[in-house]
């Protein structure tokens, strides 16, 4: 009789069995899917209280599509041009284009100095002038180009809009251009070709712009563009968009040769354009924003706000300049003289004799105009625009402004003061400004009331009803809320259609998104309180969330995690209070095992079971070392101190990786750089990792004997050659970011090969491996001791740990593609989080933790603390556009958009992904029948989502608070709209991979087979 047969009569069971299995597995199958439901219908919830607060609290403007035209207005001012050239140098910072005293605190060769061109021009006569140019928040491109062709100012929600632009309608200069008949060519950044196609020449020659790896293709494009142009008769505005200063800044950060490079080189080509000039054309050249120290925008910091306009034309004495005070470079020009962005638009128009846009807000800049006549001329026109505007968006000032504007209106009426006028168009724009930043209370106290019974309910079913009731009610919610989402449908859309101006449901799209979350509450709500009441569910919330010490631990982590959000300073260091919070739940681990040794709980918190093997050598008896009711053997302590300590190094460790917020200051150094991330060290780091990272992991394997069949592939093949050929990626990538190019002298395309590399990695680590980890690879080894038929045994190496084994293989997957999409030092962030992971799951398990909402809170902390320690903050600006490009040379949906998710959100899919491995870590197939099983799975996701729910209902009500706020745009509302995503990816994560896909394949797959 061979092994196989041995092995298959060991295993065999008879038909009876077989059928009572079958019978049980189609009831986990049912319950199964009508849990998978039931999480979706939760989640559906949380996203419309998403959906109505964000519609409350961000705002878009009132657009007007009314157009401007010389009938409007009976004055007129001659045009002083017929053409003009317009030069976009994107994040072309105020102190890139002044001379700065290389004694300056401040003053940097690399950025500074490599633009002589603006102020030595402005200097020499009345035909140039150079202004600081300053930008409104939100500083992306789209939402620039946007301000500085419309005159307008886009909110802050317009952000969202900068990878999807769309034809501009209101009144902008470029459709005057076109309205006036005039020809203009545009070549460079592609965003114009989205916002302003029909308007422009069929000439034009847009770029791909979000490639922010290609640093020549645009500016190159740019460049030969205008050789060929310039001199041409056939346009009358030629129109260039530059992105490399941009690119090198997303790439390197300022502090980098190469936009030393790039700056010489943009400094070249406005040199050529000032040669080529004739007397008739005016030449702007400006920034649309600056830059922050890593090279970033979109936020409000004052090195993103500050950018350049200058001007430059052949005639004599056309600028009427100010005091030589008023230019003031030192300092890098802090006291120099600014003007807004918006002050573009109706300068240009005037200039070249167009209409100023409709829904302009902007003032003339004031040296453009040379004697008293002028300013008159352009006060008339500019007041009677913005009055026509103000009545038409039906504004009026508050009462205590309205006596003060009047008398504006009255003195500007008898002599059309300029300056007047001036302080008349600031004040009508703070009233723009402050009806823009009005909220709509009703949809805001709808998402928050939606959220908060969204929490209540999850908590109600996930962790209050006991799991083994749970798997029985789960029947009744699917048809509940079915019948309950019909019926408010119906109820809501009558209302609806019959008054029409409700303030919550005032379109169709609202009206149903409302209906459905009444209809998913009442569903929801029914079955509960069929079998319960509100008395039963306060105590027992009392009973079962704040019952022993580490569920008053885990309540302590929530609450003071979204308590940070009361504090802009809190919020600021957010990333070092989570790391103390991790680190101290590990001095808390590390006492229990060091210092409490012999204590004793009814429900076995503090106890630990271990094999025979384990048991014994410690110096306890078998029966001893098994017993859950015993405090903890010598043995099992000595291994949870180690992993406490694991925990608690491993979380300072990576800690030191940083990347600083601007309100951090000089209290932050930034660890996480262009330059660490390119360094020798940092690359021999990942190298190491390679060995490292399976080699812990094979240690976690070898506690229960699990490293085999499977797990060898897996971890020893899959993982560490994935490992290898991710270093390979990254080190082509710096190599291709350092100074000497090592194969120039090869013909040989380094992007083909790391194109190549990264959708090896991603293809196989995506998709390959989890259809192979779907075929079943077990992680067990059967070995049969004597092959006499009577007396044969078998022992199963890895029995123990079968299900948390085999799902940890899924976890690697997901951690093989994270890894691509990170950069050096955020991998080495991440391999420390598998073993913090690790350590936290055995921790749990040595401390009968598997019930207890512990485990998933230390999982949910360690995913906001792994978030900060990748080079993340909460701010628009520290997102890292780049990785967009991994997989494809121009943004493509949906690879750029899968490469942002996993890159910003990686920590929160690992855990999310890993949440299951508190109940399954260890878990033996002989000790919870299927249903069981997946109920404490479910309970345990749920309190992780209690977890993220909690964070985002606190920012939804501290933003709200704040949202007078000085710092509301910079800190608050960045912080709420991050924990809305996070909440969002760990719904997705939860319900259609850890639940759906991964705990029914498993449960039923491990049955099939030990089903006794």
């Amino acid at each position: 009789m061979d092994e196989r047969d041995i092995k298959r009569s060991i295993l065999s069971t008879s038909a009876d069995e077989k059928r009572i299995y079958r019978t049980r597995i189609n009831k986990f199958k049912k319950s199964h899917f009508l849990y998978v439901i039931l999480l979706i219908c939760l989640a559906v919830l949380q996203f419309i209280s998403i959906a109505f607060f964000t519609r409350g609290f961000l705002l878009s403007r009132q657009v007007l599509t009314n157009i401007s035209n010389h009938t409007m207005d009976s004055n007129s001012l001659e045009p002083k041009f017929d053409k003009a050239v317009i030069l976009i140098v994107d994040a072309l910072r105020f102190d890139f284009a002044i001379p700065v005293d290389e004694n300056e605190l401040k003053a940097n060769d690399l950025y500074h100095n490599n633009m002589p061109v603006f102020y030595n021009n402005h200097i020499d006569g009345g035909s140039s002038l150079l202004l600081k140019f300053m930008a409104d928040p939100p500083t992306t491109t789209l939402q620039r180009l946007k301000g500085l062709t419309t005159g307008s100012l886009p909110t802050f929600v317009d952000a969202g809009s900068n990878f999807a632009g769309e034809i501009i309608e209101e009144d902008n200069l470029i459709k005057q251009f076109y309205l006036n008949n005039k020809d203009v060519w545009f070549v460079g950044d592609d965003t114009w070709d989205a916002l302003f196609q029909p308007f422009l020449s069929k000439q034009s020659v847009p770029y791909e712009s979000l490639n922010v790896w290609d640093l020549n293709t645009v500016d190159n494009g740019v460049i030969s563009y205008f050789e060929d142009n310039l001199k041409s008769n056939k346009w009358d505005v030629l129109i260039g968009h530059m992105l490399g200063v941009d690119h090198v800044g997303h790439k390197y950060g300022p502090n980098h040769y190469t936009m030393k490079e790039k700056q010489k080189q943009v400094n070249k080509f406005i040199e050529d354009i000032i040669a080529t000039l004739d007397d008739n054309t005016l030449l702007v050249v400006m920034g649309d924003h600056g830059m922050d120290h890593t090279g970033n925008h979109g936020g409000d910091s004052i090195d993103e706000l500050e950018s350049t306009v200058f001007f430059h034309t052949k005639k004599p004495n056309m600028f009427n300049k100010l005091d030589d005070s008023e230019y003031n470079v030192s300092n890098l020009g802090k006291s120099y003289r600014s003007v807004n962005q918006i002050d573009l638009v109706s300068t240009l128009s005037l200039l070249l004799g167009l209409p100023v846009p409709y829904n302009n807000l902007g003032w003339p800049i004031k040296e453009m105009f040379t004697n008293g006549v002028e300013t008159e001329t352009v006060t008339r026109i500019m007041m009677n625009q913005l009055l026509s505007y103000k009545e038409s968006i039906g504004l009026d000032f508050h009462n205590e402004k309205k006596t003060r504007v009047n008398n504006l209106l009255n003195q500007i009426s008898l002599q059309d003061n300029f300056t007047l006028g001036h302080q008349y168009e600031s004040e009508f724009l703070e009233l723009c400004k402050d009806l823009w930043a009005r909220f709509d209370y009703y949809s805001i106290a709808t998402g928050i009331t939606f959220m908060t019974i969204s929490l209540i309910l999850l908590l109600t079913i996930t962790e209050l009803i006991p799991s083994i009731v749970m798997s029985q009610m789960v029947n009744e919610f699917a048809p509940w809320i079915g019948l309950m989402t019909v019926v408010s449908n119906i109820c809501f859309f009558s209302v609806y259609y019959v008054f029409r101006t409700l303030p919550i449901i005032d379109n169709a799209l609202w009206c149903f998104l409302f209906a459905t979350a009444i209809g998913i509450i009442i569903g929801c709500c029914g079955p509960i309180f069929d079998r319960y009441n509100f008395a039963w569910i306060f105590s027992k919330s009392w009973q079962d969330l704040f019952s022993d010490y580490w569920s008053c631990i885990g309540w302590i982590i929530i609450v003071l995690h979204a308590c940070l959000f009361a504090s802009n300073s809190f919020t600021i260091w957010e990333d070092r209070i989570v790391t103390f919070l991790l680190i101290s739940l590990g001095m808390l681990t590390l006492a229990e095992f060091v210092f409490l040794p012999r204590r004793q709980e009814p429900n076995a918190l503090l106890t630990a079971k271990i094999s025979e093997n384990e048991g014994t050598t410690s110096g306890v008896s078998a029966s001893t070392a098994n017993s859950d009711n015993l405090p903890l053997s010598r043995f099992a302590r000595l291994l949870g101190g180690y992993h406490s300590l694991v925990l608690i190094i491993c979380t300072r460790v990576a800690s030191m990786i940083t990347i600083c917020r601007e309100e951090q200051g000089e209290y932050c150094t930034p660890t996480f750089t262009t330059m660490s991330n390119n360094s020798m060290w940092c690359l021999a780091l990942c190298f190491l990792t390679i060995f490292i990272i399976p080699g812990c992991i094979k240690g976690y394997y070898n506690l229960t004997s699990s490293y085999q069949a499977a797990a060898p592939i897996w971890i020893d093949l899959f993982l560490k050659g994935t490992l290898f050929i991710n270093f390979i990626y990254w080190l082509l990538t710096s190599v291709e970011n350092s100074d000497i190019d090592y194969f120039e002298q090869f013909d040989f395309d380094l992007n083909i090969a790391r194109y190549t590399i990264a959708r090896i990695i991603a293809g196989f680590s995506l998709i390959a491996a989890n259809i192979g980890w779907a075929m079943g690879p077990l992680c067990i080894k059967l070995n049969v001791h004597n092959t006499d038929v009577k007396s044969r045994y078998a022992t199963i190496l890895g029995y123990m740990n079968i299900y948390g084994s085999e799902y940890f293989l899924l976890v690697i997957n997901m951690l093989m593609a994270i890894l691509l999409f990170n950069k050096p030092l955020a991998q080495l962030s991440i391999c420390l989080m598998c073993n913090q992971m690790l350590s936290i799951l055995e921790i749990v398990d040595l401390l009968k933790l598997k019930e207890n909402m512990i485990g998933p809170i230390a999982l949910g902390l360690l995913s906001y603390q792994q978030f900060f320690s990748t080079g993340h903050q909460a701010t628009i600006p520290s997102v890292q556009w780049d990785v967009a490009f991994i997989l494809t040379d121009k943004i493509n949906f949906p690879l750029s958009h899968i490469s942002l998710v996993l890159n910003t959100f990686g920590p929160h899919i690992l855990v999310a992904l890993s949440v299951a491995l508190v109940t399954l870590w260890k878990q033996q197939p002989d000790v919870l029948k299927p249903q069981t099983l997946l109920g404490r799975i479910v309970s345990n996701c749920g309190m992780l989502l209690t977890y993220n729910t909690v964070l985002c209902l606190s920012s939804f009500i501290w933003v709200t608070v704040f949202r007078r706020h000085l710092m509301v745009w910079k800190i608050f509302c960045p912080r709420y709209m991050f924990a809305s995503f996070c909440l969002i990816i760990t719904q997705v994560i939860i319900i259609f991979g850890t639940v759906a896909f991964a705990t029914s394949r498993l449960i039923q797959h491990i049955n099939d087979i030990f089903w006794r």
